[in-house]
């Protein structure tokens, strides 16, 4: 059986990620990296119109971790395989 998450199977959702993936590591860490992460997220979204509805939530009262496990769970991502994509880690 294919491993789902190999980026070369078929059926990896991931997979419409990978040609992005070093721009969502470069959103990841200046937001991480920043001394504010919630203002690093809304200068973000202000220049990607498809960030405002995930901005609204938070500013909602939304948990961040919850939004975005259920953002991957809607796109049949594992959360835990994308993060170690974004941050290179193995653990």
């Amino acid at each position: 059986m294919p491993n789902p998450f190999n980026v070369l199977n078929p059926n990896n959702p991931m997979r419409a990620y990978q040609g992005n993936m070093g721009n969502i590591q470069t959103l990841y860490k200046s937001i991480m990296g920043s001394r504010d992460p919630m203002s690093a997220f809304r200068q973000i979204a202000s220049q990607h119109p498809q960030m405002q509805p995930i901005l609204q939530a938070l500013q909602g009262g939304a948990n961040p971790q919850q939004l975005f496990a259920s953002l991957c769970q809607q796109k049949g991502i594992n959360p835990q395989e994308f993060l170690r994509q974004i941050t290179g880690s193995n653990g």
